[in-house]
């Protein structure tokens, strides 16, 4: 006889991401992209582990001597300004999740007795009135202003 099929693998339907982790994956893989680019230019190795190394060590060390500290002590001895350009390309690239309102705190502020005007200040700007509309047609066209039909 022959050798039983092999069993099948069910795949679990992939969880749908929301927009915004799509977007933090690239900007993600953006950074990681960068750091090797970096690395490629300045010492010839283009190594996505490496970058995502370095990545690790740079948000765990956010002063230039600390990140400067850890490079050393994982045997990366990368000159100061080299070192500094990776940490600042980190700190400024580096997706940054904002974090979701609690439950409570959502649904207080949608509640709240803040209407629109505190919430929506720039819309809540009154409409000009007529006559000071007409004035200021007259100042910007001059004697052109035009009339209301």
């Amino acid at each position: 006889r022959g050798a039983a099929p092999a069993p099948r693998l069910s795949r679990a339907p992939a969880r749908p991401r929301s927009t915004m982790d799509a977007l933090l994956g690239l900007q993600r893989l953006s950074l990681v992209q960068k750091i090797c680019s970096e690395l490629k230019n300045h010492i010839g190795v283009d190594d996505k582990t490496l970058a995502e190394f370095i990545i690790e060590l740079a948000q765990e060390n956010s002063t230039l001597p600390a990140f400067m500290r850890a490079l050393d002590e994982n045997g990366a001895e990368f000159p100061e300004d080299f070192a500094s350009t990776l940490l600042h390309l980190v700190q400024t690239m580096a997706p940054r999740k904002r974090p979701a309102p609690s439950a409570p705190a959502a649904s207080a502020a949608a509640s709240s007795s803040s209407g629109p005007t505190e919430r929506f200040s720039g819309l809540a700007i009154p409409n000009a009135d007529p006559e000071r509309l007409r004035k200021l047609e007259e100042e910007a066209l001059g004697a052109r202003a035009a009339v209301d039909p």
